[in-house]
């Protein structure tokens, strides 16, 4: 079965101490990818590579109406697609003795992205002693190569289950991330390693991935990355985290800032997360996400930068009804104008027009089983809640 075409991925490394199948999604180009901390050549003039930058048909949010890429009249257009929290506890551990072809039919809309990424909420272990906290998570590390099959491209760790297992689970996590098939954010053996973006050649667009949490808990106090301590990225204290954003927009065509953030079981943005959002807007960040509420939160514009607060659970146990909610969020840019703005200077990078053109947001619904579904009966009460969380916002709904 042929769904994508495999180019190149170099890796560098880092030495450290069910619903039904889906029909098959169209085939796309796999971004080739460097881990955290390698610097990757990508001329600003780099031609496209072939696939498909469609916007899935799905039912969506209102946003400017897509033109079709590769039209003579419009700009080429990648699109970028965001899950949200993501671990394999309880009635989804058996998912991960599934094959990889299972895999690859389970979340089309993430597969049919030119970048598809998610929040791994889990240590990557099978050892260690569980933190004194009411919920722990953890998961064998065949579980990054299932989601590589599924269509994800990146995962974020900056998450306050990352290192639920201690000392011995957070080195078992820094050797599976070291062996990865796919890069791992927001999680390093220093601070070097967990600030450092992730580089990926997107259709010739030059991208940036970032991540950091904001939660000031146990993993915060106890595993924040430092100079010579292994731990998450964060951005409780703000200084790193923003020094971080700048360095990857003054070495990136685009630049995504995936955040752990927010207040549990709110489908509204606090505070705290308007004010990060707009810090990271003026440092020149394109794209903001988010993940933590367990609740899909609104998205649009905010000026230059397009602001998704939140996506909900993705791939999870808790199938209650208020965290069944789910969805995809993906974002089309315009291709050509960040390639442009990849060869002007750092300032100019910053300051420039926004490169989202349109988005969509997919409602989707965890199902008994822990893995996401097309809701069927419950399509008009998710497309409601998605309105009512656009409603507070305060984000534009088309392109500023």
């Amino acid at each position: 079965m042929t769904r994508r075409a495999w180019p190149l991925v170099v890796l560098a490394v880092v030495l450290v101490g069910c619903a039904a199948p889906a029909p098959e999604p169209s085939t796309r180009s796999i971004p080739n990818a460097v881990t955290p901390g390698s610097p990757v050549p990508i001329p600003p003039s780099s031609s496209p590579s072939s696939g498909s930058s469609s916007e899935p048909s799905t039912s969506a949010e209102p946003s400017t109406p897509p033109e079709s890429p590769g039209s003579p009249t419009s700009p080429q257009r990648i699109t970028l697609a965001f899950a949200g929290d993501v671990h394999f506890e309880r009635q989804l551990a058996p998912r991960l003795r599934d094959s990889d072809e299972a895999w690859s039919r389970r979340l089309p809309e993430l597969a049919a992205a030119d970048f598809a990424m998610v929040n791994l909420e889990t240590a990557i272990t099978e050892r260690g002693r569980p933190a004194s906290k009411a919920y722990t998570f953890r998961a064998p590390a065949v579980a990054l190569a299932k989601l590589k099959a599924a269509g994800v491209d990146a995962v974020s760790m900056a998450n306050n289950h990352a290192a639920d297992f201690g000392r011995q689970g957070v080195e078992d996590t820094l050797a599976a991330v070291k062996d990865s098939p796919i890069p791992v954010v927001g999680f390093g053996a220093d601070e070097r390693q967990a600030y450092a973006p992730a580089t990926f050649d997107v259709r010739g667009v030059k991208v940036g991935v970032i991540s950091s949490m904001e939660i000031p808990e146990q993993t915060y106090a106890n595993w924040s990355a430092g100079p010579d301590s292994a731990g998450v990225a964060q951005n409780v204290r703000r200084d790193r985290f923003t020094r971080a954003a700048q360095d990857a927009v003054a070495n990136h065509d685009l630049v995504i800032a995936f955040l752990h953030w927010g207040t549990e079981g709110s489908t509204c943005p606090n505070e705290r997360q308007v004010e990060t959002a707009r810090i990271l807007r003026d440092t020149g960040v394109d794209v903001i996400v988010g993940t933590h509420a367990h609740r899909p939160q609104g998205s649009g514009w905010d000026g230059r930068a397009f602001v998704g607060y939140g996506t909900g659970n993705f791939i999870w146990y808790n199938t209650s009804a208020g965290s069944r909610s789910s969805g995809i969020l993906t974002v089309s840019v315009d291709a050509d104008a960040a390639r442009a703005r990849g060869a002007q200077d750092a300032a100019a990078r910053a300051n420039g027009p926004g490169l989202v053109r349109s988005y969509t947001w997919t409602p989707k619904v965890i199902s008994p089983g822990g893995l996401p579904e097309t809701p069927t009966t419950s399509r008009p009460r998710l497309e409601r809640a998605a309105q009512n969380a656009r409603s507070c916002s305060g984000l534009a709904q088309s392109p500023q």
